[in-house]
């Protein structure tokens, strides 16, 4: 049975530091697989641009704007597990609407994972206090252990 890594990524240069750092564990563990993990969410009363008044419209403005998201999510993941490929390491992708902190706790649960790895943007204490960073809320909530890169690792 693999040891199953979950790295959250996102394209950001954070989550770019945190698939260097995935793919170094990966390749000293002899049987890693990776499950890189795409989560996005939009919030209550979200209404993108150009959305009309009539409710069937907003509706398919919605839809699409949701799956264009999703297709970035998508190539996102699949550039990473591509990269993991490439270093010989075994990769799946999950691109996934919700919170980011449940996606990964669920992904994590699901693939019996040893390990959840995330970037941090390296915004203070405050900020994340503000902005809620899924890196401090992993921390909180997860009972498996939680690796956060620096966005600046020198690994």
């Amino acid at each position: 049975m693999p040891t199953t890594l979950v790295l959250g990524y996102d394209g950001s240069d954070c989550s770019q530091t945190a698939l260097a750092r995935t793919i170094d564990l990966a390749a000293a563990i002899p049987d890693a697989a990776v499950v890189v993990v795409y989560a996005f969410e939009f919030s209550i009363g979200y209404v993108p641009m150009g959305m009309t008044d009539s409710p069937l419209m907003m509706s398919a403005e919605f839809d699409d704007h949701a799956q264009l998201v999703r297709g970035y999510g998508e190539e996102q993941a699949g550039s990473a597990a591509e990269k993991l490929a490439a270093a010989g390491v075994k990769a799946e992708t999950l691109v996934a609407e919700g919170r980011p902190v449940e996606v990964l706790l669920e992904a994590a649960k699901e693939h019996g994972a040893a390990l959840i790895v995330v970037g941090s943007h390296g915004h203070g204490a405050v900020s994340a206090a503000f902005l809620g960073s899924t890196a401090l809320k992993l921390l909180h909530h997860s009972s498996l252990p939680v690796l956060v890169v620096p966005r600046h690792d020198k690994h």
